[in-house]
């Protein structure tokens, strides 16, 4: 009995599909699991798992919650972080760390408010930024991004750590100690759960439930803008809009790993598995060679499905 309440975990989808995935893909092309492009699965998957811890944290605070900007974020710091020019190159780099970050919770902070003191509804408030985001990139650029990519930013992609690149190995870290010491042993983590799962119970125990919220898409916002100023220097230059796909699969990603669209259920290392399981996806689609139009086709159709399955969810907590 023991057995079988451990396989019946929210993870147990995520881990099937990537074994199955892995076994496609090899079967599809000899190479695919060859150490080179395991590697850049693993470095790919890390980048999709910055974003979709901090769309976690926002799904799990309830209200429907959900953030559309993680795009438009990711975008605005991949063009604005290698801007920032202080000092030598190693200084630069690890101050672009923290302004990315500070970027993002701006923006994400603006999310928040907008949702618990305006009450304007997230899908729409974080619709509404992605556009100003996106506008604001736009303005200061004037639509023709001239960025160069220091060296030290570009070298996440180049170091290695055995045979794979660091950046997968310091997001694992991240993501255990975020899950251990954020989400499951800190106050807030367990007043994030308890919000997302009955906003009434959590304001009768005395928890400023919008103020916890609020911090959610805070904390979402500053994830998304380390992702941004990772995805940069994976591909080595900045175009207007690049990590624009990023918004539907950070959502899809959570969601395979067993988050909760109604909230108040899910972890930051199931986002990590769902994350595998898209890049798996398309990495199978890439091999076979498939039409950059029939991928998107395609993998629409996965999110669309993906979506419906968890809608089925109950929606209502109160």
């Amino acid at each position: 009995m023991k057995t079988l309440k451990k396989l019946n975990n929210p993870y147990l989808p995520a881990i099937i599909g990537t074994v199955a995935l892995l076994i496609l893909g090899q079967c599809l092309s000899k190479g695919f699991l060859s150490m080179n492009n395991i590697s850049s699965i693993l470095m790919t998957t890390s980048i999709l798992t910055l974003a979709s811890i901090g769309q976690a944290a926002v799904i799990i605070s309830g209200d429907s919650g959900l953030d559309m900007s993680v795009g438009a974020i990711m975008s605005m710091t991949a063009l604005f972080g290698p801007m920032i020019n202080v000092g030598s190159g190693v200084a630069s780099f690890i101050l672009m760390i923290p302004a990315v970050m500070l970027m993002g919770a701006v923006v994400g902070a603006i999310n928040g408010t907008g949702v618990q003191m305006l009450k304007v509804v997230p899908l729409v408030m974080t619709l509404i930024m992605s556009n100003v985001v996106d506008g604001f990139s736009i303005m200061v650029t004037k639509g023709q991004p001239s960025v160069m990519v220091g060296k030290e930013l570009q070298g996440i992609s180049k170091t290695l750590v055995g045979p794979l690149r660091i950046l997968p190995t310091v997001v694992i870290i991240i993501l255990i100690l975020l899950e251990i010491l954020f989400l499951r042993r800190s106050r807030y983590g367990r007043s994030l759960f308890l919000a997302g799962n009955n906003r009434n119970a959590a304001n009768l125990c005395g928890i400023n439930s919008k103020k916890i919220i609020i911090l959610a898409y805070v904390f979402g916002g500053a994830m998304a803008g380390f992702a941004g100023l990772m995805l940069v220097g994976y591909a080595g230059t900045a175009q207007m809009n690049m990590a624009s796909s990023y918004t539907m699969l950070s959502v899809a990603a959570v969601v395979i790993g067993g988050t909760k669209l109604t909230g108040g259920k899910g972890t930051f290392i199931g986002g990590a598995l769902g994350a595998l399981v898209l890049v798996l996806i398309t990495n199978i689609l890439q091999a076979l060679n498939m039409a950059a139009g029939l991928r998107s086709l395609i993998q629409g159709i996965i999110l669309i499905v993906i979506l419906m399955m968890n809608s089925r969810a109950p929606k209502l907590r109160q």
